[in-house]
């Protein structure tokens, strides 16, 4: 936590997004580069060059998020009409095997099937998981056989072909999945940055070019700059909230008549 006071007797006061808030401090960056863009560059704020390079790195953080999520609904959508045909296929393969040897079921585990202990049963794979360990073990022995005696039902080819397409996608979905949760880590640490930096040029902007008194000109940088009430209760847009709370949110820092409270 870092808290810098100014004592000052200004009627205002600044209210900043939550550090954990990304989507809010992206939109003050946004907000804040285009008001600084405007100045002549002898008149910008010294974090401004840093600022804009957080925002950048989080834009792109952003696009990445989005590219990986693409991905694994594609892939999740692709997968969903294998994972019925590989259904059909296991339960043929169990079928035949069944057939073939009736009276020893326990054979079945030769092809990756599991028994059940209390009946010797053939036991049908529960989940995508089970079915993909099966059909995998189904490969390897059906392939360690001489051809004239596989079984044709289900033809090894399209099992072979269903097993290799599926694992291709599930990959495909797991990358999309974890470039999507790798972004998101990096974009909320960007973030927690830019919220420091942007209270910090606040800062700057009050002690350098206000002299230390809050101004509501600070909007045009897009800070949120409340007016205070006397008994130190504050107004937005002319009214206190129905509570007579003056925070946006729990424990959200601000710029009050004893700050810069650059908070995080």
């Amino acid at each position: 936590m870092m808290n810098i006071h100014v004592a000052n007797q200004s009627p205002f006061r600044v209210r900043f997004p939550e550090a954990n808030n990304r989507a809010d401090n992206i939109d003050l960056a946004k907000k804040y580069l285009a008001q600084e863009q405007s100045l002549p560059a002898k008149k910008q704020n010294l974090f401004t060059p840093i600022i804009d390079d957080l925002l950048q790195q989080i834009i792109d953080c952003e696009k990445k998020i989005a590219e990986g999520e693409a991905q694994r609904a594609v892939a999740a959508d692709e997968m969903s009409g294998l994972a019925q045909r590989n259904k059909e296929l296991v339960s043929s393969m169990l079928k035949t095997i069944a057939a073939a040897y009736p009276d020893r079921p326990a054979k079945a585990q030769e092809w990756g099937f599991a028994t059940k202990k209390e009946t010797a049963n053939i036991r049908t794979p529960r989940n995508q998981k089970e079915r993909l360990a099966v059909m995998a073990r189904y490969i390897t022995k059906e392939e360690s056989r001489p051809e004239a005696e596989r079984f044709t039902i289900p033809a090894l080819a399209e099992v072979i072909d269903n097993y290799e397409t599926c694992v291709a996608i599930l990959k495909t979905r797991d990358a999309g999945r974890y470039q999507r949760e790798a972004h998101v880590n990096a974009a909320n640490m960007l973030a927690k940055q830019l919220s420091q930096y942007l209270q910090l040029a606040a800062g700057v902007i009050v002690g350098y070019d206000y002299k230390l008194d809050i101004k509501k000109d600070l909007q045009h940088w897009g800070f949120k700059v409340i007016e205070r009430r006397s008994g130190g209760k504050t107004e937005s847009n002319g009214a206190a909230p129905a509570d007579g709370s003056t925070n946006d949110s729990a424990g959200s820092p601000d710029v009050s008549d004893m700050m810069p409270d650059l908070t995080n």
